[in-house]
């Protein structure tokens, strides 16, 4: 687990719910299943919100625990989360700090990141959020203090948690940053660095492994081979080496972890070892728990008894204070901590505690156990309480509440927070019920002419406490209770008169009484939560644990029948999920289970507890799967990662295009409002000469004005449709804001001729070809079954060799009259005279036209791509005839399939025949020619026709057959 405190202003809610980032597309619902731990969000916001600074200063701290497993149970995360709230309140009450934390689940495991191509892999994670406002004194709250400065103290934290947990600790897991070991490596570089610094790396990464470097002296030696160089913080545990390369206006540090001294002094075996580790799929879990160091437990300690004091009441600015505190003994600042703090407490309880004439007698009474009269202090032990800070509410005149309906955090609040601002923070459910009474319950009450005497009544109370509202109609209102209702009044029980007076007297919109089309609950969100609190978010486990165990036997049939590497396999593409991290074994019922880690997974629980998915999505995602299975698709291929070359130059073209049509649309923008402009200033002096002529009577000029006005809407309608026929135009000149997709960019390159982007295009094709059929025309390579004699028809293994070939030799036929169309699975189809007569998959070509032209263009292409051996598969007609074109076509070509060679044979001896009688017969003529008298030569005959129709004078050596490289077509 790793630790990242930093201090912000404000973004937290959107971001939680929303989860929009650079270099990604898709948004938090999306990516995550957010599973709220401690805390309500509206409320911290809200605490937030009322934080009134200048906008570079914080107002809240955002902490993200991270952790390098690819599963941690809830209850763990829970546990963690209980942990660090104990340890940032070391030296609070539970009622001075609210505290918000969820946990993100991954549904999506892995991403491209759109700017780089680099996988992004997706781990869970925990977010907390703290208010830096102290709820009892209302002064500025900063748990941790200035983070630099005691860094240490958390990073104690952060190893003992590890430790306790038996989790992957950042200090024995650096980032290498590097997947370079011979093919591994060369695949993804230029994903590794970014910058102008980026060769240089890379270079200096394969010399030290070219060369073995092993020793740091050596290592030093190569970079001046490369400029100016000099080792910073020399002799510390964060030395780093600095080279200046000439003609360059700064050096530039090497801070990665490949280039430091401990990775360098590895042997190179080690090395590539290490780099290959670091790219090799591997599915983490947590380890055994494990004895904390004694180093760690003493800085924990620290930060319990004195450290967290000495955050919260003293400023080291104090410049009288401060000098007296360090100059004391440890007993005597002891008793100074604890002076600090009865004085604080003694000042601000009493006002938080006991102002208002509504507050309780005993201190357990609509409080907390952190008050005044029930709770305890800092330093002494308690216990934190999971319904401490996170279920405050605003009241009307500006100050918080937990369960005590007096209590306030002073002047900090806004002020402008009066009785009638409860719309600017809406309400909602509260971490704890009393009687566990569900957020279903609560009452649905608006604001109105009572809003200040009901919030001086309910205000510290959830929704679904305090003195019921007057009923309405006879009964309580239900806003949550599942019946159907006419809107907008809200559900509620049938009272006494219902029978004569429940129907309203207006007409009403039939969808207006319908659920929706998931007959869900009105309120609940995407998430399945009405709110983002604990009591929401405990409901909706509870309704998805219904939901699962009532699935029909249909899905019992697909458990037991869908193929898990099929799953893993659609999996990829759709979740990022990397199927190398997972095994396949087989359950006790014969049922496929997915190993993820020490669980063994059915196909359902895989995705609902791997992929965190709720089951109306995995129940779609199961359905399908095993619809393609049971239809007889193919399984798909794993989702590949793109080559980092051809992924920069996407990115260099997309970001080009993006600039030109942003640009485009931006002149577009400033056309359109400088025609409108013009537009309403010709209206303006118009409109001011009319007024102005004096010579005119009063109804003359509204006349003229009148005309003035039909003139500009004449303009502006002229204006409108002339725009949009503007827009249009860039839309279709442009497309889509964000341009191609990667796909799109390796089809456009491959049609003008890349062979490289044909290559990528198939390698990343998500669907596995289609083994060739029996009836279908098709040449592909003959490998070794030539020679080891394999029968003609295709086996198993054929199969398995067809899906798992290589793309060697993946070309772009060219020749006289032929045209070829790139498709966006990769496959290539060539046309003669606007006929499509072949198609190159990669692996194989089929000819799609059996008359002698398209066939030997297929040959041609397949000698290009395979070699001279060759295998036929289709009807024995085709294969006979091609075994004839080949021959008359003079291709040194050599078939599988020995009978066809021997046809091939029997018709180059055929040709050499007729090619010989041919001779045999001209050369007579020529005889009998000179032995004859000479005839004059009609007018305008140059030559002799040919003695043979149909066949050309050729000289002797015609008889070899023609060059491979001739075309015909």
């Amino acid at each position: 687990m790793l630790i990242r405190p930093q201090g912000r202003h404000d973004g937290v809610k959107e971001y939680l719910e929303n989860g929009r980032k650079l270099g990604r597309e898709l948004e938090r619902d999306e990516m995550d299943d957010r599973v709220i731990l401690v805390g309500d969000l509206e409320l911290t916001n809200s605490i937030i919100q009322s934080i009134n600074v200048a906008s570079d200063v914080d107002r809240y701290l955002s902490v993200t625990l991270s952790f390098k497993e690819d599963e941690v149970s809830r209850e763990t995360l829970l546990a963690i989360t209980e942990e660090f709230r104990a340890f940032v309140s070391a030296a609070y009450r539970p009622d001075e700090i609210n505290f918000y934390a969820e946990a993100h689940l991954p549904k999506v495991k892995s991403y491209l990141d759109d700017a780089s191509g680099k996988l992004v892999e997706r781990k869970a994670h925990i977010h907390v959020v703290i208010p830096k406002t102290n709820l009892i004194s209302g002064g500025h709250l900063e748990p941790l203090g200035f983070v630099k400065s005691n860094i240490d103290f958390i990073d104690a934290f952060q190893e003992h948690i590890n430790a306790k947990f038996g989790l992957a600790s950042p200090k024995d897991n650096r980032r290498i940053k590097f997947s370079d070991a011979s093919e591994m490596i060369s695949r993804y570089k230029g994903d590794l660095f970014k910058g102008s610094s980026r060769e240089l790396r890379e270079t200096l990464l394969d010399s030290m492994l070219d060369r073995k470097i092993e020793q740091y002296d050596d290592f030093m030696a190569l970079l001046a081979e490369h400029g100016q160089t000099r080792l910073r913080n020399r002799g510390r545990e964060n030395e780093y080496p600095n080279v200046k390369v000439a003609d360059a206006v700064k050096g530039v540090n090497l801070k990665d972890h490949v280039f430091s001294r401990a990775f360098v002094e590895l042997p190179t075996a080690e090395k590539l070892m290490h780099l290959s580790a670091d790219i090799a799929p591997k599915y983490e879990s947590s380890g055994t728990s494990r004895e904390t160091a004694p180093a760690i437990l003493e800085t924990l300690d620290r930060w319990h008894t004195t450290r967290a004091l000495e955050v919260k009441y003293l400023n080291n600015g104090n410049t009288k204070s401060f000098p007296a505190y360090q100059a004391a003994s440890v007993n005597e600042r002891m008793a100074m901590l604890e002076q600090r703090r009865d004085a604080f407490y003694s000042k601000h309880l009493e006002d938080h505690h006991e102002s208002g004439s509504e507050r309780p007698s005993s201190g357990r009474s609509g409080g907390t156990p952190g008050s005044a009269s029930g709770g305890s202090t800092p330093g002494s032990p308690r216990r934190v309480n999971e319904h401490g800070a996170g279920n405050r509410r605003f009241r009307g005149d500006g100050r918080l509440h937990e369960f005590d309906r007096t209590a306030g955090i002073g002047s900090r609040v806004d002020p402008r927070l009066d009785a009638g601002s409860d719309a600017q923070f809406p309400r909602g459910p509260g971490t704890g019920s009393p009687g566990g009474l569900p957020p279903d319950a609560r009452r649905d009450v608006r604001s109105g002419p009572r809003g200040a005497t009901e919030r001086q009544q309910h205000g510290a109370f959830p929704d679904s406490q305090g003195t019921p509202a007057p009923a309405l109609n006879g009964m309580r209102g239900m806003s949550g209770v599942p019946v159907d209702r006419f809107a907008p009044r809200r559900a509620v029980l049938v009272p006494d008169h219902a029978l004569h007076q429940l129907e309203h007297e207006r007409a009403v919109s039939p969808d207006s009484v319908r659920r929706n089309s998931h007959r869900e609950r009105a309120g609940v969100r995407k998430t399945g939560r009405r709110a983002d609190s604990v009591l929401s978010q405990r409901m909706r486990d509870e309704r998805e644990r219904i939901v699962q165990r009532s699935a029909g036997d249909e899905y019992s049939v697909i458990r037991s029948n869908l193929d898990p590497r099929r799953l893993l396999a659609e999996l990829s593409h759709s979740h990022g999920v990397r199927p190398e991290k997972y095994r396949i074994t087989q359950g006790r019922d014969g049922a496929g289970r997915i190993r993820a880690g020490a669980r063994h997974l059915n196909v359902s629980d895989f995705l609902t507890k791997e992929l965190h998915l709720p089951w109306r999505d995995a129940s779609d995602i199961l359905r399908g799967s095993y619809q393609r299975q049971i239809s007889g698709a193919a399984i798909p291929k794993a989702r590949e990662l793109p080559r980092a070359t051809l992924w920069r130059e996407y990115t260099t073209d997309r970001d080009v295009f993006r600039r030109a049509r942003q640009d485009a649309m931006a002149t577009q923008q400033t056309s359109e409002q400088s025609r409108r402009a013009q537009i309403k200033q010709t209206f303006n002096i118009a409109r001011d000469a009319a007024r102005n002529n004096l010579d005119l009577r009063p109804s003359g000029r509204r006349a003229l004005v009148s005309i003035a006005r039909m003139t500009k809407a004449d303009a502006e309608q002229t204006l409108r449709s002339q725009i949009q026929l503007e827009r249009d135009a860039l839309i279709a000149k442009y497309g889509p804001r964000q341009g191609a997709s990667f796909g799109e960019f390796l089809q456009a390159r491959a049609q003008a001729g890349d062979t490289r982007a044909l290559v990528e295009l198939r390698r990343m094709r998500p669907t596995t070809p289609e083994p060739p059929q029996p009836e279908e025309n098709w040449i592909m390579p003959a490998g070794q079954e030539h020679a080891r004699g394999k029968r003609q028809a295709p086996t198993a293994e054929d199969k398995k060799d067809w899906s798992e070939s290589s793309y060697d030799n993946q070309i772009i036929y060219r020749a006289p009259h032929l045209s070829y169309e790139v498709h966006r699975d990769g496959v290539v189809t060539y046309q003669h005279d606007g006929r499509s007569v072949v198609r190159d998959h990669g692996s194989a070509v089929r000819v799609l036209k059996t008359d002698p032209a398209a066939i030997e263009a297929a040959l041609r292409l397949s000698q290009a791509k395979f070699g001279p051996v060759l295998k036929l598969q289709g009807p024995l007609e085709m294969q006979r005839e091609a075994a004839r074109v080949a021959a008359e076509a003079g291709l040194y070509v050599e078939f599988s399939d020995n009978s066809l060679n021997d046809i091939m044979q029997a018709r180059r001896v055929e040709l050499i025949a007729d090619r010989a009688t041919a001779l045999e017969t001209r050369s007579k003529d020529r005889s009998r020619g000179r032995d004859a008298p000479a005839k004059p030569t009609p007018a305008g005959q140059d030559h002799a026709p040919d003695p043979v129709p149909g066949v050309k004078s050729t000289p002797d050596e015609d008889l070899r057959p023609s060059s491979p490289s001739a075309h015909t077509l």
